[in-house]
């Protein structure tokens, strides 16, 4: 899926679902009958929390790579905030899904139903739009949501890795030209989930990590997850015009140009940051396709361009120091280094 936004002709950057939200007619939302927010501002709400999750990982991810070395030739910056930044952005993620389909609630006449969570209140009065929207983007929700939902029910702990060079050890390939670089400053970044392994010892979870010696990087982590956000929105509009139709027989209408108001981040810089990450991946992430993303101003006006699933970016082989920061327990005598 190719999906495409230009300031000069939708106002801002944001997904479909954000020009569609704000231009929807008062008529057609039941919000009020559901004492919820207007859906608007259900989506604008959330979606604020998520860019500001991914501002925060990336100013972190900033940090790492711009960071020095000490006297005893290792980076003299720790990794500690990061485990916490990435788990904020994983619940703002999971809980934008989660708002998606309170966005398709209100827009559902008020029946009494007596569901606690939202999925199961729009399945049980079959709403005309839930099912293709779960269908749509619940490859990718089930992509993560594990990793959530272990953090939040089983004391699961995000810890931080990366791997780095500091000579010209690294070669790079590019995947489809095979055309072979350098890179003058290989780091990368990522987490894994902790949990305990088969054989006794603390490393990353089996569950997640399936050799339990592997795990996740943010260069291709955060172009993974911003892509995926605006496959959400794309699905979302569509889900929102099917209701409409379904409900008040009309055709939302012709997109135009909404100029974002949002003031607590710059959705432009973000996404111009994560364009523009290394293509520097985890030896186990080689064969993974990863969206591509491309942002780029011409006469003043910016244009974002993300594809997916995409393809492979680029291999590499080299000497590399491992760098993990753990967290003893006091009773577990062993512990699992991903890529050790």
């Amino acid at each position: 899926m190719k999906l495409e936004r230009k300031i000069y002709r939708d106002g801002n950057l944001h997904p479909e679902a954000f020009n569609c939200l704000k231009l929807l007619p008062e008529s057609v939302t039941y919000h009020k009958d559901h004492t919820e927010r207007h859906p608007f501002s259900i989506y604008n709400l959330s979606i604020q929390r998520v860019m500001l999750a991914f501002k925060a990982v990336i100013d972190e991810v900033d940090q790492v790579y711009t960071a020095l070395f000490d006297a005893t030739g290792h980076l003299d910056y720790r990794l500690n905030k990061l485990p916490d930044l990435q788990k904020e952005l994983l619940h703002a993620l999971q809980s934008h899904i989660d708002d998606c389909y309170r966005i398709l609630k209100v827009l559902h006449p008020s029946i009494k139903v007596q569901e606690k969570y939202v999925e199961s209140w729009l399945e049980k009065v079959n709403h005309p739009a839930y099912k293709e929207l779960r269908n749509a983007i619940n490859d990718y929700r089930e992509s993560f949501a594990p990793i959530v939902n272990k953090i939040k029910h089983s004391g699961g702990q995000l810890r931080s890795i990366m791997m780095y060079s500091r000579g010209g050890g690294v070669v790079a390939r590019t995947v489809e030209k095979n055309i072979q670089f350098f890179p003058p400053n290989a780091r990368i970044v990522g987490y894994f989930l902790e949990g305990m392994q088969p054989n006794g010892r603390i490393g990353p979870d089996y569950e997640i990590h399936p050799d339990g010696k592997t795990a996740i990087s943010l260069n291709r982590d955060l172009r993974y997850h911003f892509a995926n956000l605006y496959r959400i929105g794309h699905h979302l509009r569509n889900a929102i015009a099917r209701t409409v139709r379904h409900f008040h027989r009309i055709k939302l209408p012709r997109p135009i140009a909404v100029t974002s108001t949002t003031g607590q981040y710059d959705i432009e810089s973000i996404a111009e940051r994560v364009s523009k990450l290394p293509p520097l991946f985890f030896q186990n992430e080689f064969s993974k396709t990863t969206p591509d993303i491309k942002f780029y101003r011409a006469n003043g006006s910016a244009t974002l361009t993300l594809e997916t699933p995409g393809s492979p970016y680029i291999t590499w082989y080299g000497e590399v120091i491992i760098y993990s920061e753990i967290q003893i327990d006091g009773v577990s005598l062993e512990y699992q280094i991903p890529y050790k």
